[in-house]
C-alpha cells in the first residue's frame, strides 16, 4: 500500500512538471552574503544571481584560474548550464590547496584544513558531494586580504593525524601530501576556457514548430465523421497522408486550409494525400461547413470526435516530456504503414512536398541524426520498433 502511494505521488509530481510547473515552486535563485559570521544578508537581486531558472544543482570552482571562485549552475529548464564568471577588477589574494592522502584515502576526503592569519582562523573541508546532485572542486580556496599572510596551515587528516605545513606565499596553488610537512607549489592553471560569454539577459530561443521525429512512431487508430455524417476510417492505402486538424474560428487554421488547397496539386504529384479534420463540436459544426464552402476546399475533410482527439493528445504526451496545451492548426505526416514521421505544431507552410517524401524514405540512422533541432548528433543508436510501440501503446 505505502509503495503504491509513494509511486502515485511521484507520478503526480512528474506529471505536474511536464505540464509546465517547477520543481522549485517557481522560486527565484537566492544568494546570501556572510556578514563576518554574524548573519546572512540577502543580496540575490543586487548580485544579479536571482535567476528564475528551475535550478537543480550548483558547483563552485575557480573556473578561470584568477584566484576567485566562480559558479556553475545546473538547471532542469533552459539554459541547462550557466557559468557565472566572478570578475573582480582587482582579485584579492587567495591560496588554493589540494590535499593528497597517503595513509588516508588519496583524495583526503573528510580531512580539514585550518589557515591562521593573525587573529583570523579559516577552516575548510574536503567533501565528496556538496548540495543536491552537485560536486564542487576539491581545491580548497582561502580568500585573503592584501594585508593577510598565512602564518600557519594545519591539516587534520581523515584518520586523526594532525600535520602543520610550511612553504607558502600569500598567493598561489599548493599541493599538500600527507607526511611531507612542506607544501609543493602547483603549476598555475591556464585560464583557457572555450565558453562564449553572453550578457545576462533573458533571450527566448525560437525553434521551428516542425518536429521531425527521430524514429517512425505508430499513429493512433482513429476514425472520423465525413461531411455526410458517416463514420469513416483513415485510408492510408493510397500512400502517405497529411492529417490536418483545424478549427473554424482560428484564422491561422483557415489560412492553412487555403494553403493546402492551393498546394494540393503538388502534394498529389508526390503521392501525398491530405485529410483535414475539424475539431469543432456539434454546436459549431455549421461554421466549419461555411469555411469549407467559402474557400471552395476540394480535399477530403470531416470532423474528429472528442474521444479520438483525446487519444491523439495522450499519444503526444507520451512522445514529449513537456505537455503543452494543443493549439491549431496541428498536422501529422503519416506514411502508408500508419507510422508518423513528422508533427507540425502550426502551419505546414514552407515545407516542400519533395522534402516530406525524402523524410519518409530516410533510412533509420539518417532519420535519427536529422531529428535534433540543434547542431550535433546522437551518441546512441535508434531504438527498435518493439520498444517504440511499447512507449506509445494506449
Amino acid at each position: 500500500f505505502h509503495l503504491r502511494k509513494y509511486s502515485e505521488s511521484w507520478k503526480s509530481v512528474i506529471d505536474s512538471v511536464r505540464d509546465g510547473d517547477s520543481w522549485s515552486g517557481n522560486e527565484r535563485n537566492c544568494f546570501y552574503l556572510n556578514n563576518n559570521g554574524q548573519r546572512f544578508i540577502d543580496i540575490s537581486y543586487l548580485s544579479g544571481l536571482d535567476f528564475d531558472d528551475d535550478g537543480r544543482g550548483i558547483g563552485i570552482t575557480d573556473w578561470d584560474a584568477d584566484g576567485d571562485l566562480d559558479l556553475i549552475y545546473r538547471n532542469r529548464s533552459a539554459p541547462r548550464i550557466r557559468i557565472i564568471n566572478n570578475k573582480f577588477e582587482e582579485s584579492p589574494n587567495s591560496i588554493l590547496l589540494k590535499l593528497q592522502g597517503v595513509t588516508c584515502n588519496r583524495d583526503a576526503i573528510g580531512s580539514r584544513v585550518e589557515l591562521i592569519s593573525g587573529d583570523r582562523k579559516i577552516m575548510r573541508s574536503v567533501k565528496a558531494g556538496e548540495m543536491f546532485l552537485s560536486q564542487s572542486t576539491k581545491w580548497l580556496h582561502f580568500g585573503l586580504s592584501s594585508k593577510e599572510y598565512p602564518e600557519k596551515i594545519i591539516v587534520y587528516w581523515n584518520g586523526g593525524e594532525k600535520e602543520e605545513f610550511s612553504g607558502f606565499n600569500s598567493n598561489g596553488r599548493y599541493t599538500l601530501v600527507e607526511g611531507k610537512g612542506v607544501a609543493t607549489h602547483a603549476e598555475q592553471l591556464k585560464p583557457d576556457r572555450n565558453v562564449k560569454e553572453v550578457e545576462l539577459k533573458v533571450k527566448k530561443q525560437i525553434f521551428s514548430n516542425h518536429v521531425f521525429l527521430p524514429v517512425k512512431v505508430p499513429f493512433p487508430v482513429i476514425s472520423y465523421r465525413g461531411p455526410d455524417a458517416r463514420i469513416k476510417p483513415i485510408d492510408l492505402y493510397g500512400g502517405p497522408l497529411i492529417l490536418n486538424l483545424w478549427e473554424s474560428k482560428n484564422n491561422v487554421s483557415v489560412d492553412e486550409l487555403s494553403y493546402i488547397k492551393k498546394e494540393g496539386v503538388n502534394f498529389r504529384k508526390y503521392g501525398i494525400n491530405c485529410l483535414s479534420l475539424s475539431v469543432d463540436n456539434i454546436e459549431n459544426a455549421g461554421n466549419a461547413y461555411e469555411v469549407i464552402e467559402e474557400i471552395d476546399y476540394k480535399n477530403k475533410w470531416g470532423f474528429i470526435d472528442k474521444g479520438f482527439m483525446e487519444r491523439i493528445e495522450r499519444w503526444l504526451n507520451k512522445l514529449f516530456d513537456r505537455h503543452d496545451v494543443i493549439t491549431f492548426p496541428l498536422s501529422f505526416l503519416i506514411d502508408s504503414t500508419g507510422k508518423c514521421t513528422a508533427i507540425f505544431k502550426g502551419p505546414i507552410k514552407g515545407v516542400a512536398p519533395v522534402d516530406l517524401i525524402d523524410h519518409i524514405d530516410m533510412n533509420p540512422l539518417d532519420r535519427w541524426h536529422f531529428a535534433p533541432p540543434l547542431k550535433g548528433s546522437w551518441f546512441t543508436f535508434p531504438p527498435d520498433e518493439k520498444y517504440v510501440r511499447s512507449v506509445v501503446v494506449d
